[in-house]
Formats: C-alpha cells, sequence, structure tokens
C-alpha cells in the first residue's frame, strides 16, 4: 500500500469515528432533553377496594405510575386459584380509578384485581379485593298500624331480656298473653323452641288474632299423651286450622320435643295469619287470581336472602318472603335467613309481634293510632279507632266520635274547661257534633274497627286527637270519660 492509499484510509476512519460520535451524542440528547420520555410500561395499581352492590360491585383503586391509557379488571369466582377461568370485565377504555362490574350474581363472592396499561405493555396485577353482591330490597308490605302501640304494653319484667328491639316484643307477647316466660322473671330469649311449645305460642296467639280455634279434639296424634292436656289441646288445634299436618307420612307422629326450625316456624305464621283476620292497616291479598277472598300475605316477590332457594317445599319459601315483605323477620337488612337454624324465643317474640300488627290483635279498651305522628310539612294523616274487651275479642257496634284540638300560644284558648266541658277543640273529618255522640256517629264493625279515615295536619302545627265512646246523645266530660277515650298528639315541623 502507497502513501496515497494510507492517507484515503486514516480518512475514512476519521469519517466513520465522526459519524459514531455524532450519533451516540444525539442518544445523549434524546435522554437528557427536558421533556422527552422513553415509554415505560405502568406500574401495579394498588389500594384496590370492593363493594358489593345488586349485581354488582364497584371498584376503587389508586392510579398506576407511568401514564396508563387503560385498566384491565379481571376477576375469578375462584380467587386466581391456577387452573380455573380468569374472567375480564369488558368496558370502555378510560383512565378512570373506579368501575362498576355489572352482570354479577347475588350470594357469589367474586375476587378482582387490576393492571394499568399502554402502549409499552400492561403492568402487572394489584392485589386483589372481594366481595360479595347482594340484593339491596326494603320489605313492601308493612303493616301501617301496631298490634302493641308505643306505650300500650307494660314492659315484661323479665331480667333476661335486654336487646331493645327484642325487649319490646317480648313485652307485646306478654301483653297478648302468648308467653308466660320459663320462670316468673326469666324469658330465656337464647333458648330454642320446641315444637310443643310452639304450638301454645300459635294458639294462644289465634285468639287476638281473630283465627277461630277448634275444640282441640284428638286428631290421631300418637306421641304426644305424655304432655300436658293444655299442650295436648294446643297441638290438636294446630291440626284443626292446618297448621301442622304432623312429622311422618301418615300423619300420626308430632314430634313434640323437636325443635323449631327458622324454616318451619315461617311456614306455621304464615298458614296462622291465612286463618286471621286482617286488622286496620294489615297487607291482604287474594287467596288465588284477582277476586274473591283475601287473607293476610304478601305476593311482593322481592327479598334480600341469598340461602331460601335450597329450602325444598315451596310453600316454605314463599312464606319466608312474603313474612318478609309483610315485615315479619328478626332482621329486615340481612341476606341470609338460616333457614335451618333453630328458631330462639327472642327471634319468635319478633316474628309474632310483627305479625300480630297485619291481624286483628288490638290492645284492650278503645285505642286511636295514626300512620305517622310526627311529619315535616302538611300532610294527611290516616287514623285508625279499635274497641276490645279485656280479653282482646272485638267489640261491635259501638258509636265513636271523635275530636281535636290545635296547639296555639292564644291566651284563654285550651282543650277543656275547668269543669271539663270542651272548650276551643273541633270536631274531624267523621265527627258530626263537637263533643257529642250522635246517633250517626261512625261505629265499631264486627271486627271491632272504625273505618280509618283521614285527617289534614298543616305545616308547623301540633294537634292532639281524642276518641270516646258511649250512649247516643251523650256530651264528653274530660273529668267523667277521659279514662277511656284515647289521645294521640300529631305534630307537623
Amino acid at each position: 500500500m502507497d502513501g496515497t492509499d494510507e492517507m484515503e484510509q486514516e480518512g475514512r476512519d476519521m469519517a466513520l469515528r465522526r459519524i459514531l460520535v455524532a450519533g451516540t451524542l444525539a442518544a445523549v440528547l434524546v435522554v437528557l432533553t427536558p421533556g422527552v420520555s422513553a415509554a415505560v410500561t405502568p406500574s401495579a395499581p394498588t389500594g384496590l377496594t370492593a363493594v358489593a352492590g345488586d349485581k354488582k360491585v364497584t371498584l376503587s383503586w389508586t392510579a398506576s405510575s407511568n401514564s396508563p391509557i387503560d385498566y384491565i379488571v379481571e376477576y375469578s369466582l375462584h380467587e386466581f386459584i391456577t387452573g380455573y377461568p380468569i374472567l375480564t370485565f369488558v368496558k370502555s377504555t378510560s383512565t378512570s380509578t373506579s368501575t362498576t362490574v355489572t352482570g354479577l350474581t347475588n350470594g357469589t363472592t367474586y375476587t378482582f384485581r387490576v393492571k394499568g396499561t399502554n402502549s409499552t405493555g400492561t403492568s402487572a396485577a394489584s392485589s386483589t379485593a372481594s366481595a360479595t353482591p347482594v340484593a339491596n330490597n326494603t320489605p313492601n308490605d308493612l303493616a301501617i298500624f301496631k298490634a302493641c302501640p308505643t306505650g300500650v304494653a307494660p314492659a315484661h319484667g323479665f331480667s333476661d331480656v335486654v336487646a331493645s328491639v327484642t325487649s319490646t316484643a317480648v313485652s307485646c307477647i306478654k301483653y297478648y298473653e302468648i308467653t308466660k316466660g320459663t320462670t316468673t322473671t326469666t324469658y330465656s330469649p337464647g333458648d330454642s323452641v320446641p315444637r310443643w311449645q310452639m304450638a301454645l305460642f300459635l294458639t294462644r296467639m289465634a285468639v287476638p288474632a281473630g283465627a277461630a280455634l277448634g275444640d282441640g279434639s284428638d286428631q290421631g296424634f300418637t306421641d304426644i299423651s305424655g304432655k300436658s292436656a293444655e299442650i295436648q289441646t294446643a297441638i290438636n288445634q294446630l291440626k284443626q286450622l292446618g297448621i301442622t299436618v304432623g312429622t311422618d307420612a301418615a300423619g300420626i307422629l308430632f314430634n313434640p320435643d323437636g325443635i323449631v326450625t327458622r324454616e318451619e316456624m315461617a311456614l306455621f305464621i304464615s298458614r296462622l295469619l291465612k286463618n286471621a283476620t286482617t286488622g286496620p292497616g294489615g297487607n291482604e291479598e287474594f287467596v288465588s287470581g284477582s277476586t274473591g277472598a283475601k287473607e293476610v300475605k304478601s305476593i311482593d316477590p322481592d327479598y334480600n336472602f341469598t340461602d331460601i332457594e335450597d329450602i325444598n317445599l315451596t310453600e316454605t319459601r314463599t312464606a319466608v318472603i312474603s313474612l318478609w315483605n309483610l315485615g315479619v323477620t328478626d332482621d329486615s337488612t340481612a341476606t341470609t335467613y338460616r333457614p335451618s337454624d333453630p328458631m330462639t324465643r327472642a327471634a319468635m317474640a319478633q316474628f309474632m309481634a310483627a305479625a300480630l300488627d297485619h291481624a286483628n290483635a288490638r290492645p284492650k279498651g278503645l285505642t286511636m293510632q295514626a300512620d305517622s305522628y310526627l311529619t315535616e310539612a302538611d300532610f294527611l294523616v290516616t287514623l285508625s279507632v279499635t274497641y276490645r274487651t279485656d280479653g282482646f275479642l272485638p267489640i261491635a257496634n259501638a258509636l265513636v266520635d271523635t275530636f281535636k284540638y290545635k296547639h296555639v300560644t292564644t291566651t284563654g284558648h285550651s282543650d277543656f274547661s275547668s269543669d271539663g266541658s270542651c272548650a276551643q277543640v273541633v270536631v274531624t273529618s267523621v265527627a258530626l257534633t263537637r263533643c257529642y255522640i250522635d246517633t250517626a256517629e261512625p261505629s265499631t264493625d264486627t271486627d271491632g274497627n272504625v273505618a280509618s279515615f283521614t285527617e289534614g295536619i298543616a305545616n308547623e302545627t301540633t294537634w292532639d286527637v281524642w276518641a270516646w265512646t258511649g250512649a247516643s246523645t251523650t256530651v264528653y266530660d274530660n273529668d267523667v270519660h277521659a279514662t277511656g277515650a284515647s289521645k294521640i298528639t300529631i305534630i307537623s315541623y
């Protein structure tokens, strides 16, 4: 190679070195120039939470870093255990850090995870979160009035009943002489209910509910002879009412010492209500079809329970749903019914007290109730007046007068004068003459009830309303008639 060739080669080498250096500097400039970055796979989302709804679950999470353009939502019915299907929720592309997964099955537990994604790739999965969708229905056929309005039933007096809801229910069923307690001072709320005890409770409940009991003659059960005459009569009366058919195919065994389950109790109370008289404000539906006789029940199909589909007897499952919609339950927000669990005496009291609200059970004497006692703004209040003997039996054909008094600060205004006569009171919408029993007054029907009526209550007013009864042409004297009258106070604010 001569000198010219060497110089040419050296020139080519220098040119090549210049190209390599320029390329390196360009690469460095790309890295160091502000505002210019290479795409990077997103980090895994964090803080995933899952909140159950009705056939849906709402997910929320903390965003991935590194500019995700979408999130992939995956879920599994088996906690992402290898070998089981992994499902992907189909949604529109979004950088939102929350989404609601729909189309799920209530009562089924789902486990979720989320991944961030962009043009470079997909992140690792977030930590998982699980939720079980549940229905969010509310009972639709609640009773309007109560078997035990506030202040009517004396406190039960049992030392072992402390929960407020249970205590109210126990006081109510003791008032109606359905329970006597396990001793004079104890109720034993946590105890299970044997079938012989259930027979006593239901037959005692039947009288105020307006169900006609049979004579209790022998119905062919061969396993109850060891029980008292009262228990045997009650068991036979249940058979006569159609509440029980026995526990064997032949119908000769009652199994008196067997424990009543929650599904059995629902069936028994449902059957009793169908024999009962519907009380004021109780819910009733046609026995079948859209005409004819009616009975206490609900035909609303809604419920929240996730564990009643396996109840074998259709009538029992229907009873559970019907009672729930009537408010005959120990927990209207529960998502499990626990059908095979033993029925406790606490739960039984709550079921029975709520069932009595729909039936014709109403307090002794003359009782007025309102569907609402405290309401905002103008409203119409519905009033009920009932009349019962000391044994809770209806008193028919009693003339009932009603009047009312508006609370005012005007000097000289009062409900009654010093001599007991009516002062600034006025008639209700159904009364004829103020504080006077007219021959054409509303009267109690054969079930001991006056037809319900409404009164308009103006905004920001307080009214006292009275109901009383007496012979035709009697004039109300508060000194004489107050004891037997019924008074309620209604407030609009």
